[in-house]
């Protein structure tokens, strides 16, 4: 009988099916989840100058699709604590401040040496794969989309520049 209802309670906890870690829905609440319940959103179709008001209620993110993890200013200190988050990579940085040391039987540049080219290495692995999904995300934003401009004709217009309100025609494969 204990056992049952431990199971049960596991199951129900948010831990357990990685719910802490997804949004809330609406099953969840049992109402609208974004700024409490009964909460509304006001799009103007086709009147995308509606939305680029200063007011917070109707101002919305633009369509720029960015699925890059560093910028300039971020890839020195996001990559040297992923590197070292790695226990491995942690363990040669500790024996090679360590090995700096008077005391340490080995040479210094022993334990630096292999530490800062298996840092460097996968560092360069990082920004190569960053720099590909770069290009990749230019590659989207640039796109070109039918969007209707008003009185039944579509202009194309590239995917970042598009905003909520605007009609967008989706042809066959597209």
């Amino acid at each position: 009988m204990g056992g049952r209802r431990i199971r049960s309670r596991i199951r129900k906890s948010h831990f357990y099916t990685f719910r802490c870690l997804r949004p809330k829905t609406l099953d969840d609440q049992g109402g609208h989840v974004i700024n409490g319940p009964g909460y509304t959103r006001i799009v103007h179709c086709n009147q995308p100058h509606m939305h680029l008001t200063t007011t917070k209620l109707l101002r919305y993110r633009s369509n720029y699709v960015s699925t890059t993890r560093y910028n300039m200013l971020t890839f020195l200190p996001k990559c040297l604590y992923e590197q070292f988050h790695r226990v491995a990579n942690f363990y040669f940085l500790v024996a090679a401040i360590l090995s700096v040391f008077p005391l340490s039987p080995f040479n210094k540049w022993s334990m630096i040496a292999p530490l800062v080219f298996v840092v460097g290495l996968s560092m360069g692995k990082e920004a190569l794969e960053d720099w590909r999904r770069f290009m990749q995300d230019v590659e989207v934003n640039s796109r070109k989309a039918s969007v209707h401009r008003g009185s039944g004709d579509f202009g194309r217009r590239v995917w970042k520049k598009i905003r909520v309100g605007d009609i967008v025609r989706v042809d066959k494969d597209q």
